[in-house]
């Protein structure tokens, strides 16, 4: 399956970018926004699950509606992660990684799956 093998590819992307635009230094959220990033995440983490083994049965595992479900998810995901970084460290460039990893996940996801 190629879902663990893009996983790999987009955690080394999104490390190396941010090293490279943003620095070897990572910025801490204020406790709003790791408050506010943790249950948004734990919202997509739950609605992302239960869709995905409803279209898991509903189409399998291999058929065109997953392959729109990951592209989604990869959107949501970090369309949201890239949110939290652009409104909690406005003095940091870390949303533009987070942009730049979605259009190379969503990219991935259309060719390779």
């Amino acid at each position: 399956m190629i879902i663990p093998f893009l996983v790999i590819i987009l955690s080394f992307s999104h490390l190396f970018l941010r090293i490279w635009i943003v620095g070897p230094d990572k910025e801490k959220l204020s406790d709003d926004g790791n408050e506010l990033n943790m249950k948004g995440k734990l919202i997509l983490v739950l609605v992302g699950l239960i869709t995905g083994i409803i279209i898991m049965i509903a189409d399998g595992a291999q058929g065109i509606v997953m392959k729109w479900f990951w592209i989604v998810i990869i959107i949501i995901a970090l369309g949201f992660q890239s949110f939290i970084d652009w409104k909690f460290l406005k003095h940091t460039k870390q949303h533009i990684v987070s942009l730049i990893v979605l259009v190379l996940g969503v990219v991935l996801v259309y060719f390779l799956f």
